[in-house]
């Protein structure tokens, strides 16, 4: 009896865990404002896998594209089969295509690998086996249009056509994307002639870029040609949305950024985030791959993307990571869903995907199978929230965007959807608070500007008379402590006196050195009494909080920092750290350079200096909290005490070691020489020390396990 209860509870306890993490195959997440990822309720579940070898018509091989027809029928690329496979909705077999009745005979479908249908019913078909690109009548199969080695001088003579994939647009324009192609895509007329190309990806401009092109600029021909060329990267998939754009994925980029554009007529790319950024579709955070002691960031491949009919939503597949994000028309991510892997919902190869009924479609080439995924009752809350929007029905997406505020507190996209609902009802302040909680900092500073103004409007008169009532107590105050005050010669300061009994130098010439620095230097270099080093160590500690301060207190439209991640001492070595090699190198430069600076006009000399930058970061930081993101005036006050603060340096090291304007340049340079050399030997010195403590508590594990 007991023996049957223990197997009863281990089998209870063995089935929790299975039952919690049966839709956990992949991970569901978003990232926050520090592009961290953060855990979300899951976007899209399995709905389905459809198996080659279990629907009519299989088993596929090495499938290339799948297609959906308006009618909401599914067109497979059985490519390494040479045939074409029409399914309905569910999956049953309509027909199989392997020739197209062309106008001079019949078109074999061989290895095609690119598909698109028009809202007209025309089929549009790459065949990788015989370098065309067809269009068809669906319904029929005629062939309209036989586009086969295209001839024209953009071309060039050595052009090869080998077309993969093909779209079209709304006016008829047929667009293919050609292998080994790198100006981008063929642009062809409805009647099939060429009419140039499309949407050419650039060449980023590196230093690479730039030591090539120099170098052949001074090169002869033969040299020239026997250098590797440097290409614009290669387009892998393209879509024809029905807003008219042209949407393209891009593969083998040095950046993860502008991977899926939006391509308008003219070709350039328009699918940017809010304030025009460009948009990272994909992970931010990659990983990094090593091969040996080299190694390398794992950088997203897209391969295919589709967007939904109201253009709202843009999906793209990943088969670096095979994931699949869906993403909205400004960039904000909805879901990510997918993964490699062998288990159900996940990828080894994918190639391509598409919509129906508002599942997703995912076509593996290397499984052979279609894995079909549904939206959560989630993702649906945000689809309709944002059809609700973008409807006007601004009261009702924000009662939506609420209640995906209950099922996810990390949906920074459902906080700005709150903060535009707001701000369409003229709630500014409150708009202000959801805007920043979604990160949505253009919008953030769009409505501080309204918010600002009316501050500005409802308060100017209190204060203008808390500024005349300060000005008139001021003056009473003056005016009594004349009337009252004894003339009984000059006091001394308490803290004077408290200074004098220590025996510390109390004479100082801060004000002057800051305000006049030739006369405040002069008389530090050679005045007679000795200069007190209290108003130096003063400005050090503003300068450690000033540093603090800056990167706690800048105004949110300015401050990327997370505060979470605040390190002390990483702020203390950006400052004090600093202060402190910098006065090191130049006490060693002078020796070694046999100059007349002391250590104390040295000290004195680079904290005075810090002065003016330590005010100007007090101030720019409190007032980047009142700033627009277009009004960089805290930059500028900043700007101007770090300029100040060099003018003053430079006036101390002239003065301090008796140099000329350009060899105090040169001392100077050999200053951050300086610095240059004890960083290093300070990094030396830890890796050695951090090495040794390594060896020693080895060598102590060693001993104790072998005693």
């Amino acid at each position: 009896m007991k023996s049957g209860k223990l197997l009863i509870l281990i089998l209870v306890l063995t089935l929790i865990p299975l039952a919690g993490f049966t839709d956990a195959v992949y991970p569901s997440y978003t990232y926050n404002e520090w592009d961290e990822s953060v855990s979300t309720p899951d976007g899209y579940t399995v709905s389905a896998t459809i198996r080659s070898t279990q629907v009519e018509g299989g088993p596929w091989k090495a499938p290339q594209d799948l297609c959906v027809t308006p009618q909401g029928n599914i067109l497979l690329a059985d490519t390494g089969n040479d045939r074409i496979l029409e399914y309905d909705r569910n999956w049953h077999l309509i027909r199989e295509i392997t020739q197209l009745k062309g106008k001079n005979g019949a078109v074999s479908v061989s290895g095609p690998n690119g598909l698109h249908v028009s809202r007209d019913g025309l089929l549009y078909v790459t065949l990788k086996g015989s370098a065309q690109a067809v269009v068809a009548q669906l319904k029929t199969l005629d062939v309209e249009l036989l586009i086969e080695n295209p001839k024209n001088p953009l071309l060039g003579d050595d052009f090869t056509f080998a077309p993969a994939k093909i779209g079209a647009d709304n006016a008829g324009r047929i667009y293919v994307l050609s292998t080994g192609c790198y100006s981008g895509f063929l642009q062809f007329s409805p009647q099939g002639e060429f009419m140039g190309y499309y949407g050419a990806n650039k060449v980023a401009v590196t230093a690479e870029v730039l030591l090539n092109y120099y170098w052949k600029t001074i090169m002869m021909n033969e040299q020239r040609q026997s250098m590797t060329s440097i290409l614009p990267v290669e387009y892998s998939n393209l879509y024809c949305a029905p807003d008219g754009f042209v949407y393209a994925s891009t593969v083998a980029t040095s950046s993860p950024v502008n991977q899926i554009k939006r391509l308008n007529p003219l070709g350039n790319n328009t699918y940017l985030a809010r304030g025009d950024k460009e948009i990272n579709f994909g992970d931010e955070e990659l990983a990094v791959t090593s091969q040996g002691a080299a190694s390398s960031t794992l950088l997203p491949t897209f391969v295919d993307t589709v967007v939904t009919d109201d253009a709202e939503f843009v999906f793209a597949v990943d088969r670096s990571y095979g994931r699949v994000f869906e993403r909205d028309r400004t960039g904000n991510l909805i879901a990510v869903f997918g993964a490699l892997g062998t288990q159900e919902g996940t990828f080894r190869q994918p190639v391509a995907l598409d919509l129906l009924d508002g599942n997703v479609l995912v076509l593996d080439t290397d499984k052979n199978n279609v894995t079909v995924f549904a939206p959560t009752a989630y993702t649906t809350l945000v689809h309709q929230a944002v059809s609700l929007y973008n409807a006007g029905e601004y009261e009702a997406s924000r009662s939506l965007w609420n209640e995906v505020l209950k099922r996810n507190s990390n949906a920074v996209q459902a906080y700005a959807g709150v903060g535009r609902a707001l701000l369409k009802e003229n709630q500014h302040e409150e708009a202000l608070k959801y805007f920043r909680l979604g990160d949505s900092r253009e919008e953030y500073s769009q409505t501080y500007r309204i918010v600002r103004l009316n501050r500005l409007r409802s308060g100017a008169v209190g204060a203008v008379c808390i500024v005349a009532g300060l000005v008139v107590l001021l003056k009473v105050l003056s005016f009594i402590r004349k009337k009252f005050r004894k003339n009984d010669g000059p006091k001394e300061k308490w803290l004077t006196r408290v200074f004098r009994k220590m025996g510390i130098p109390t004479h100082t010439v801060f004000p002057k050195a800051v305000f006049h620095p030739f006369l405040g230097f002069q008389e530090i270099r050679f005045g007679t009494e000795p200069t007190s080093l209290w108003a130096a160590f003063i400005i050090v500690i503003c300068f450690v909080l000033a540093t603090i301060y800056q990167f706690v207190g800048t105004g949110y439209l300015f401050n990327y920092n997370n505060i979470a991640d605040i390190n002390l001492w990483l702020l203390l070595a950006k400052s004090l750290g600093v202060l402190v090699i910098f006065i090191a190198a130049q006490w060693c430069v002078s020796i070694l350079t046999n100059t007349s600076g002391r250590l104390r006009d040295i000290i004195l000399t680079a904290c005075y200096a810090l002065a003016p930058y330590t005010a100007a970061l007090f101030i720019g930081t409190w007032l980047s909290n009142y700033m627009l993101m277009d009004e960089l005036y805290a930059n500028y006050i900043i700007i101007l005490g770090m300029l100040w603060g060099i003018v003053i340096l430079l006036i101390g090291t002239i003065t301090a070691h008796e140099l000329s304007f350009g060899k105090t340049i040169g001392f100077l340079l050999l200053t951050v020489a300086g610095m240059a050399v004890i960083v290093f030997i300070g990094v030396l010195f830890y890796t050695l020390l951090e090495q040794l403590i390594t060896f020693f508590s080895t060598l102590y594990v060693e001993i104790v396990f072998r005693m």
